[in-house]
């Protein structure tokens, strides 16, 4: 028996066993149990899911971090501008 012989074997043996698993019928939507819907209540009172979440609001920067938001963008801008320039010159324009 060749190497090919007994990979092919393996997955047919995988197949047959596959056939073997206990498959249930379908039997249209679960219904829930009344208690489930309480627990699940229960749940998500004791985890806070219930209370809307805090305000978000604007942070006020300092001037510092100001500075180094602005240079950032000037720094992105000069990127882009050497970029560009390798580019146009690079495809011979």
């Amino acid at each position: 028996m060749n190497r090919d012989d007994e990979m092919f074997g393996e997955i047919r043996h995988r197949r047959e066993s596959f056939k073997a698993v206990p498959t249930r019928k379908y039997s249209g939507p679960r219904s829930h149990e009344p208690n489930e819907d309480a627990a699940i209540a229960a749940i998500a009172h004791s985890e806070g899911w219930l209370i809307p979440p805090a305000e978000v609001t604007r942070v006020t920067l300092r001037p510092w971090q100001q500075a180094v938001f602005w240079g950032l963008r000037v720094y992105i801008v000069i990127m882009l501008i050497i970029m560009g320039y390798g580019f146009v010159h690079a495809t011979g324009g």
